[in-house]
């Protein structure tokens, strides 16, 4: 693991705290910006049953390129 690694997980790790620490003025201000408003209307109009299904069937069908490796079928 690379320095700049390291700093990049502790510069997250410093944020997500401050973060946490202001998760209601955090809510609040999104709620002022119309965002929650947003995220329903697009979780009502286009999240609907079928949708879900065919995103989590397609999760796991994905298979990693690397695990496809060729393999001789013995006749």
């Amino acid at each position: 693991m690379t320095l700049t690694i390291r700093k990049i997980i502790v510069l997250s790790c410093i944020g997500l705290i401050l973060l946490l620490g202001n998760v209601l003025a955090v809510a609040t201000w999104l709620a002022q910006k119309g965002v929650m408003d947003k995220a329903n209307w697009i979780r009502e109009e286009f999240l609907t049953g079928t949708a879900i299904a065919v995103i989590v069937a397609l999760l796991i069908l994905l298979v990693s390129p690397n695990d496809c490796t060729p393999s001789v079928v013995p006749f």
